[in-house]
C-alpha cells in the first residue's frame, strides 16, 4: 500500500509499483556510502545523514518507449516542452517520492553544472551497470540498450553489504565494440561535441549495436532516432 512501506524493501516496493507502469522499469538499490566513500567531494551524492541510507538507480529499457509517446499523445504542454523526455522523468519520479512516507532525495542524469551526478559511475558500483572502456553503461541482460536516468537517495537503511564487483559482461571491447568507437572518435574534429555527435550519430549507433550482450533488447529505429538525432518520426497512420 503507497505509503505504508517499512524499509528498503517496503520503498522499492512502492517505487516499482509507480515507476514501472510509467516505463521506468530498473531499479537497483544499493547503499550510499558505497558509492560516496570512494567518490571525490564533487561527486558524492545526498546521503540524507547517514552512509547507510538506501539509494536507487532509476533507468528504462526499451520499455520506457510506447508508455512515453502515448504521455505525450494524452499531454499537450508535455509535448510542447522543449526537452519532453527529461520533463516526463522529472515529474514521474517525483510523483514516485510523493508517495514515500521517508524523506528522499532525487539527483537527475540530465541535471547540469554542480548538481549533475556521474550517473554511469554510480551504476557501475551500485553493480547495475558495468562502464566499459568505451563509456557505455552495460547491463547483463540488457547490454548497452539502457538509459539512465536519475539516483534516488531515501532515509532509510540500504542494503547491508556493498555490490559485489562487476564482471565485464561481454568478456572484452576489444574484439567487439572497441574498432567501431575508435572509428566514431575519428570523425571528432576538435572539442567534442553534441552537434558532432549528431551529425555522426551512425558512428556512435555502430559502438552499440557492436555488443554482442542484449541484442535482442535493442531499442526500436524511432526510439534510437530520438535519442541520437533529438528528434521524434513517428510511423504514418494507415
Amino acid at each position: 500500500m503507497h505509503g505504508e512501506e517499512r524499509g528498503m524493501n517496503g520503498v522499492l516496493a512502492t517505487l516499482r509499483a509507480e515507476l514501472e507502469p510509467c516505463g521506468f522499469d530498473l531499479l537497483h538499490p544499493f547503499r550510499i556510502g558505497a558509492y560516496n566513500d570512494r567518490a571525490s567531494p564533487s561527486l558524492a551524492l545526498d546521503d540524507l545523514g547517514s552512509r547507510d541510507h538506501l539509494a536507487i538507480v532509476v533507468g528504462n529499457t526499451r520499455a520506457l518507449w510506447p508508455v512515453w509517446l502515448a504521455a505525450l499523445a494524452a499531454d499537450r504542454a508535455l509535448a510542447a516542452n522543449p526537452e519532453p523526455l527529461d520533463a516526463y522523468t522529472e515529474r514521474t519520479l517525483q510523483a514516485a517520492l510523493g508517495s514515500l512516507r521517508a524523506r528522499a532525495a532525487v539527483r537527475f542524469a540530465h541535471e547540469t553544472g554542480v548538481r549533475t551526478p556521474a550517473i554511469q559511475r554510480v551504476a557501475h558500483a551500485a553493480g547495475l551497470a558495468y562502464l566499459s572502456e568505451t563509456h557505455m553503461s552495460v547491463h547483463p541482460t540488457y547490454g548497452p540498450w539502457i538509459a539512465l536516468r536519475a539516483v534516488v537517495t531515501v532515509a532509510v537503511a540500504g542494503p547491508p553489504d556493498a555490490a559485489a564487483p562487476m564482471a565485464q559482461p561481454c568478456g572484452d571491447c576489444a574484439s567487439h565494440c572497441r574498432p567501431a568507437f575508435e572509428r566514431a572518435l575519428a570523425t571528432i574534429a576538435g572539442a567534442p561535441s553534441e552537434a558532432n555527435a549528431r551529425a555522426h550519430w551512425r558512428e556512435w549507433l555502430a559502438c552499440r549495436d557492436a555488443c554482442p550482450v542484449g541484442r535482442e533488447h535493442r531499442y526500436s529505429e524511432a526510439q534510437i532516432h530520438y535519442h541520437y538525432c533529438r528528434r521524434l518520426v513517428l510511423p504514418k497512420a494507415d
